[in-house]
């Protein structure tokens, strides 16, 4: 009896537990969400991919729906993966934003920020964006994934620094002449052409204001970004030198010219790696650069000038090659201190930066060769032998310092991959997207340009995210009208590329070969309407008439793989309300849309999520209603058609 009594107390538990399993499950069913209904991120403040004039005080996140989020919920590193200081993670407004507090003042360079949360589906979701303090934004890039040197800012640069060396460096040669001069005052004048290079020096700081200005598409970037505040101190420098000049006041005009490489030091990469020092060694390195190079020039038309008085040329060889010596010594002293905090040993060889680094010392030690046989002529009183020497170490110092702007317009290999953030948009953009392979494509066209971000799933779970792949990305565009003609992309940071573009009216079709190490790639044909319309009011709109429908079906088709094709559409029963809960747009906001009208008549319209790399295409018909749909994201990729019952 004891047996069966027993027996029958198991079953009895056996059954509430069954009972209470039922209930919960039960439960859970009545609370849950539909599947895919994930936050989506809006907005971040500072903006992705953009640049901020000053540190910002906290970093903001702006979600389409409530989440939840942990104390360390927001992380920011710098491009040499250093952990920024960032306070407790904050939600806010029903959980629709998690704001942090910045704990230090950041200093002009790029920043990463990395986030984590959870949805009210319990699902873990996460992200990284950039942004850039006192940074230019702009294009500049590679056709892969490295980056690359900006031609148009070397040769603006070169023409900055060859000025400066005239202006700075012949006022100190003419000091040198002037000396010999009034020990015998037979001697010729030498006029020095100081006044021709801070003229030049102007013209070159005009041109870089103006290619910043039409690069951000506003004059506020000369006063309200570090390269415009580098830009305006240089125009000052070399302007009031010029007026000094005008009015005979040499000495005076050494003053203003000073603050060019102090200016330059300011906005170098050496002060991105080192505040304050690096800025030091930069503004040091240019100055003797200059004064070397410049003061050779005025000694040598002197040189040549004087030719029949050999005491002259000897006074003034002797002047300059004292004072040369210690030039010397500063601008290798300061080049290869630079050259150790900035380019890795293996990356001497491997990169842009390395590489030019490379051909400037080649340079350095041709002009210091040259510089120690016209000393050895000059103690041999081989006057003919010197003046051709100082002919040769002149043209090689020109040629340092194109070296030299080089540099200063390639980004360094510590930031490999991390490449300064794209122009923001021109105008009203266009957003697009798809997958190529398993690489999702993210797309904003704008006036003149386009810039594209690739993303592949993560290897891991939401909070486990693994390395980020190497991006390759190369296209065509074929305007409605006009030939077929290739696509320039350049790096803008990993995954991230951008390509100038000239948008024909009509429908642009812009075919994209993606790849990504460890990924399977493919090819995507994007087509781009243009001039379309900012439709930001029509998101709310939509989003207004499709919660008011009851029952519709929609035929539903996805992948995570545009290799494989599309499977067969499975019809999906489904309110408005329901409907909406899985769209990044059910708060009736887009970062960016755009509407265009179809040949057919009917309205599209284009909406973009950059910062969660989600883009939506729909189609309305007259009602207002959704009869098309192509939703992409990082991964997955939806296409959908809509039935609505006869008489709605």
């Amino acid at each position: 009896m004891g047996g069966i009594a027993a027996l029958r107390s198991r079953r009895t538990r056996l059954a509430r537990l069954v009972l209470v399993a039922a209930v919960v499950w039960i439960a859970l069913l009545a609370t849950a969400v539909p599947a895919g209904a994930h936050p989506i991120l809006l907005f971040t403040d500072p903006a992705l991919d953009t640049a901020v004039t000053e540190s910002p005080q906290s970093v903001t996140l702006v979600f389409n729906e409530g989440v939840t989020a942990s104390e360390q919920a927001i992380t920011m590193t710098d491009l040499q993966d250093n952990t920024i200081p960032v306070g407790t993670a904050r939600t806010k407004k029903n959980g629709t934003v998690i704001t942090a507090p910045v704990q230090k003042k950041l200093t002009s360079g790029t920043y990463r920020i990395q986030w984590q949360a959870t949805g009210v589906d319990g699902h873990g979701i996460d992200g990284e964006f950039r942004f850039a303090v006192g940074t230019a934004v702009t294009g500049a890039g590679a056709a892969s994934s490295a980056p690359a040197t900006d031609w148009t800012a070397a040769v603006a640069r070169w023409l900055l620094l060859a000025g400066f060396a005239l202006a700075f460096g012949g006022l100190i040669g003419e000091r040198i002449t002037a000396a010999a001069r009034r020990e015998n005052d037979t001697l010729p004048m030498v006029t020095s052409w100081s006044h021709y290079g801070a003229a030049i020096g102007l013209l070159a700081a005009m041109i870089s204001g103006a290619v910043l200005v039409a690069d951000v598409d506003s004059p506020s970037a000369l006063w309200q970004s570090g390269p415009g505040l580098v830009v305006l101190a240089d125009a000052a420098g070399f302007g009031l030198a010029l007026v000094l000049l005008a009015l005979r006041r040499p000495l005076w005009a050494l003053l203003p010219l000073v603050a060019v490489p102090v200016a330059e030091g300011l906005g170098s990469h050496s002060n991105v790696e080192l505040p304050i020092a690096g800025a030091a060694l930069t503004g040091v390195h240019l100055a003797a650069a200059g004064l070397w190079a410049g003061a050779l020039l005025h000694i040598g038309r002197a040189a040549v000038r004087w030719r029949s008085s050999r005491p002259a040329v000897r006074w003034v060889m002797l002047g300059y090659a004292r004072m040369a010596a210690w030039v010397f010594v500063l601008v290798v002293a300061t080049g290869l201190t630079m050259a150790l905090l900035l380019v890795p040993l293996p990356a001497l060889t491997t990169s842009a930066y390395g590489q030019s680094l490379l051909i400037k010392l080649a340079l350095v030690a041709t002009a210091a060769g040259l510089a120690l046989a016209g000393r050895w002529a000059l103690r041999r009183q081989r006057l003919a032998r010197v003046r051709s020497t100082v002919r040769a170490e002149a043209t090689t110092l020109i040629a340092v310092l194109a070296a030299t702007a080089v540099l200063v317009s390639t980004p360094t290999p510590g930031t490999a991959g991390a490449a300064p953030p794209p122009p923001p948009p021109k105008g009203v953009a266009v957003p697009e997207g798809g997958l190529a392979g398993h690489i999702g494509i993210n797309l904003v066209a704008s006036k003149g340009q386009v810039v594209a971000r690739l993303s592949t799933p993560h290897p891991g779970n939401a909070y486990g995210p693994g390395e980020s792949p190497d991006y390759e990305l190369s296209g065509h565009l074929q305007p409605a009208s006009g030939p077929r003609t290739p696509v320039e992309f350049r790096s803008c940071g990993g995954g991230c590329f951008v390509a100038p573009v000239t948008w024909r009216d009509g429908d642009n079709v812009l075919s994209l070969r993606a790849g990504a190490t460890g990924w399977r790639g493919g090819t995507f044909a994007a087509i781009i309407p243009w001039p379309v319309q900012s439709a930001n009011d029509l998101v709310e709109r939509i989003v207004k008439v499709m919660r008011g429908l009851d029952e519709f079906t929609v035929y539903e088709a996805g992948t995570s793989n545009t290799a494989t094709g599309m499977p067969e559409p499975q019809p999906l029963p489904v309110d408005g309300k329901t409907f909406l809960s899985n769209e990044p747009y059910n708060s009736g906001v887009a970062p960016i849309a755009a509407t265009v009208e179809s040949d057919s008549g009917a309205t599209r319209l284009l909406m973009g999520f950059p910062a969660a790399g989600t883009h939506a295409e729909v189609t309305l018909d007259g009602l207002g209603r959704i009869t098309e749909e192509t939703l992409t994201g990082p991964k997955h990729v939806f296409k959908r058609r809509f039935v609505y019952p006869d008489g709605d």
